[in-house]
């Protein structure tokens, strides 16, 4: 799949275009994208998607809504399943401001060329989100490119929406964060050098850098955890440290691999949440209690693993 950025977009021919931010990947996302494959083969064209850099909203509301995955994973993804074409757009208030009869003159028809448009029935586009697919289409047949809206997609009598996964997730449901998303909720990261105080408390820790722009569920989990393609069974703690860091800025995660040995620094780790065990504790009035607790919860996350709860 090639990569480009909107203003770089040269020379294509016979586009079959989807737009939206598509976050998340989601199982109605993955909907329309199978839409659009299958009709760029069907009419030997281009399939592609029109993304964005921020969410939306971070722009025109002001409103800082965390991603449920970074950029590297949602072009990976795009990727194995056949997009043809990624076009990244800066989302900036120049972009926000365009009106949808100027989005798709300057956009879709002269930048883009764009054949055919394939959206969500409930798709909104242009300044203040005036535009809908009858627009749309009526603007499609001035500028000649065809419109297909796809019904969202429905389960359990819910819309399908990436707002209501990162409620989930924030909740810790992640049975039904699968549900809706059709893969468990993850976080990928790079192992960091940490302070190595896991080792003192006999329980050793690979440290990530959490992306500030992602979603995450603040907490300890019972996890699942890639390494070189391998799956590891283990404790994460989601938060700020509070018993070591009391003014950690930024979120960290803590990863307490089960029967693993190695070195992991510097290495690509996925972890993919479970079941959440607790919340997070202060134990900086007592650190061997934060030792006993951890213990604690090795047990009970076990168990749980043994009774095959997940």
């Amino acid at each position: 799949m090639e990569i480009v950025d909107l203003d770089k977009v040269k020379g294509i021919k016979n586009l079959i275009l989807t737009i939206g931010c598509f976050d998340g990947l989601h199982l109605g996302h993955q909907k329309i994208i199978r839409a659009v494959i299958a009709e760029a083969k069907k009419k030997k064209g281009t399939s592609a998607i029109l993304t964005f850099n921020r969410h939306p909203r971070s722009v025109t509301k002001n409103i800082q809504v965390p991603f449920l995955m970074a950029s590297k994973e949602k072009f990976k993804l795009l990727a194995q399943w056949g997009i043809d074409l990624c076009v990244l757009a800066n989302f900036n208030q120049t972009f926000a401001n365009l009106s949808a009869q100027v989005f798709c003159e300057e956009i879709l028809k002269k930048r883009l060329r764009t054949k055919e448009v394939i959206v969500s029935s409930a798709f909104r586009f242009g300044k203040e989100r005036i535009g809908d697919v009858n627009l749309l289409r009526k603007l499609g047949k001035t500028l000649n490119f065809s419109v297909k809206a796809i019904m969202p997609l429905k389960i359990k009598d819910r819309i399908v929406s990436s707002s209501i996964i990162r409620n989930l997730v924030k909740e810790a449901k992640f049975k039904e964060v699968k549900t809706f998303l059709g893969r468990d909720f993850s976080l990928p990261g790079k192992v960091i050098p940490g302070e190595k105080r896991g080792r003192v408390l006999g329980y050793p820790t690979a440290n990530l850098k959490i992306d500030k722009t992602l979603t995450f569920p603040l907490g300890v989990y019972l996890v699942m955890v890639k390494v070189d393609e391998k799956l590891y069974n283990g404790l994460t703690n989601v938060g700020f440290r509070p018993t070591f860091n009391r003014f950690n800025k930024f979120p960290t995660a803590e990863v307490h691999l089960f029967n693993f040995t190695g070195d992991l620094y510097h290495q690509e780790i996925t972890i993919i949440f479970k079941k959440k065990i607790r919340d997070e504790i202060n134990f900086s009035g007592d650190k061997m209690a934060l030792s006993k607790r951890i213990k604690k919860d090795e047990a009970r996350a076990k168990k749980i693993l043994t009774r095959k709860e997940l």
